[in-house]
């Protein structure tokens, strides 16, 4: 997959920010258009004319690109052609993951991203650079700028919400900000989804609206195991007022 993005980016002779469309006309995408529904992209053949992507109207100009390319993804597989293919939310099959990974070897191209990493520091301001510059989301550059660190890292995503057992009986328990998933690279022990956290956790702050900036913080309710002292950069973002908290090991690089 990320030699066929590759490939496709090289023939597109697309620079920062990438051109999606000329990207999608590549592979027999004849129109890109906005719809009402449900799920965050589909991809359908137009029989004897090409390919049709439609994204979800109601999501950001940035979120649509990114949807774009993952359709784009379902082209290097068989059979694409031949019935519609669904980008949803929720559990996710093998094949919807590898077009999750097409999706930001496209838009975040690695032979770029890489480089801009490498002059960044390892904050959300950097983030937010990276993310005007890409025309991607701030969530969709973080979780780039983990894949692509240099050393262990992690994004911790936070949503104030009910836990899954509290479904159908939310007038009888107060939402809490809760770790929605943690995305990692190295060795992190397990990251526990749907613990709440500590109202004294600078997690806790930044919903409230600071921006947390910190050399030495303590994240260890949140995982299975201690892991210690970590650096930790956190903002909420968004109408559903998601945290993003950028985490690595204290000591850690910057590029």
């Amino acid at each position: 997959m990320v030699v066929a993005c590759a490939q496709l980016l090289q023939e597109a002779e697309a620079e920062p920010p990438i051109p999606v469309e000329r990207l999608a006309s590549l592979r027999g995408v004849i129109e890109i258009r906005q719809g009402d529904q449900a799920w965050a992209g589909m991809l359908a053949p137009a029989p004897g004319r090409g390919l049709v992507v439609t994204v979800r109207a109601s999501d950001g100009f940035e979120r649509q690109r990114f949807t774009v390319c993952h359709e784009i993804g379902h082209t290097f597989f068989p059979g694409f052609h031949q019935q519609k293919s669904y980008r949803c939310n929720g559990a996710k099959t093998s094949l919807e993951q590898l077009c999750d990974l097409a999706g930001s070897e496209l838009l975040l191209p690695r032979s770029y991203f890489s480089r801009d990493l490498d002059d960044a520091t390892f904050d959300l301001d950097s983030i937010e650079d990276l993310a005007d510059r890409y025309q991607a989301s701030i969530e969709a550059t973080a979780l780039r700028a983990v894949d692509l660190s240099h050393g262990p890292a992690a994004l911790l995503v936070l949503r104030h919400r009910h836990k899954p057992a509290e479904r159908g009986n939310e007038d009888q328990a107060e939402p809490k900000l809760r770790l929605d998933y943690c995305h990692a690279t190295g060795s992190w022990p397990y990251a526990l989804r749907h613990k709440s956290i500590d109202s004294e956790s600078p997690l806790a702050a930044a919903y409230d609206g600071e921006l947390v900036d910190m050399s030495n913080a303590d994240v260890d309710e949140l995982f299975s195991a201690p892991v210690g002292t970590v650096e930790l950069h956190a903002k909420r973002y968004g109408r559903d007022g998601r945290v993003l908290a950028l985490i690595r090991p204290k000591g850690g690089r910057d590029g």
